[in-house]
């Protein structure tokens, strides 16, 4: 009999590669885990979402149908136009009318402004007893219901003085240039003023 002799070291079997395999099943069976989350959270928020566009969907075709039916709605006649316009505004004529014949002797009107409840209008005087008298005669009129003083001022007239001549002319009379805030009587001036 031939004695067996074995030079070589005995081999064992390494049980790291069963730790390999279970270490790569439990990271297979997290990462399905997590593949089934992530498939259930997404398919609840599609369907959040798709409930949310139908409800988005509804509400546009109702604006556009509103949009639609206040477009139709708007396109009013001529006369009703008319009738609009007439309601928001006032005759101006009338106001020009009466702030004229209440002008004393002398008096510039440099302009008017118009707003939608008064008139704002800049005159030049020559004294400060003819603005009190002009703005008495405008609290007497039917056609405003105050008058309110914005700016008084005075200044001297051009052409009175020599620019070359360092001459003062005494003579000359400073005129006086106010601001005045009129609001209007709207009941009066839409029943036309006085009825004659």
């Amino acid at each position: 009999m031939v004695p067996e002799i074995n030079l070589l070291p005995p081999i064992e079997r390494r049980k790291s590669s069963n730790l390999l395999v279970i270490i790569g099943a439990i990271l297979v069976g997290l990462l399905l885990i997590f593949l089934c989350i992530q498939y259930f959270s997404l398919k609840s928020d599609l369907k959040s979402l798709s409930s949310k566009e139908t409800e988005i969907s509804v509400e546009r075709d109702l604006l556009s149908s509103e949009v639609d039916a206040m477009q139709t709605g708007n396109q009013g006649s001529l006369s009703s136009s008319v009738t609009f316009v007439e309601s928001v505004s006032y005759p101006v004529s009338p106001l020009i009318d009466e702030i004229q014949s209440l002008l004393v002797v002398n008096t510039y009107l440099r302009n008017y402004e118009f707003n939608e409840e008064g008139v704002l209008l800049k005159a030049d005087f020559e004294t400060i007893t003819e603005i009190s008298a002009f703005i008495e005669k405008l609290l007497n009129s039917p056609y405003f219901h105050d008058v309110k003083v914005e700016k008084l001022s005075s200044f001297e007239p051009l052409g009175e003085q020599d620019t070359e001549s360092e001459t003062i002319d005494f003579d000359a009379q400073w005129r006086n240039s106010v601001i005045l805030y009129l609001e209007i009587e709207n009941v009066y001036l839409r029943e036309g003023g006085p009825q004659k």
